[in-house]
């Protein structure tokens, strides 16, 4: 096996929640960092297996790195439909969103379809 000289830094993992000596088994388990965080080590890890092992991992590593991407732009989507909606309740201009329409309990079910 073929092992180059250069030596790369991984990023640790979450470090694991330090339990008090009278704990019980019952303990909740440890946090798990988000998705984006998740695929940007695999991508890490992906990168240091290509420099020992070649282009065998090229595939899975495009595959990774197009996932990173969609879930950055679909985060950026999210981020500017919550700036649009915080502008428009600051400005309190009209009442283009009725407050009815914004219930979230379905007990009263859905309002009918007037034909407008």
């Amino acid at each position: 096996m073929y092992v180059t000289k250069r030596r790369f830094q991984m990023i640790p993992r979450a470090a694991a929640p330090v339990l008090p000596s009278n704990s019980s088994m019952t303990t909740s388990p440890p946090v798990q960092p988000d998705t984006v965080t998740r695929i940007e080590c695999a991508l890490l890890l992906l990168a240091y297996f290509i420099e020992l092992d070649g282009d065998v991992h090229v595939p899975m590593y495009e595959k990774f790195e197009a996932e990173l991407t969609k879930l950055k732009a679909t985060a950026d989507v999210r981020s500017r439909a919550s700036q649009m909606l915080e502008r428009y309740r600051r400005s309190g201009a009209g009442n283009a969103i009725m407050s009815k329409n914004l219930s979230l309990s379905s007990s009263e079910g859905p309002f009918p379809y007037l034909g407008l």
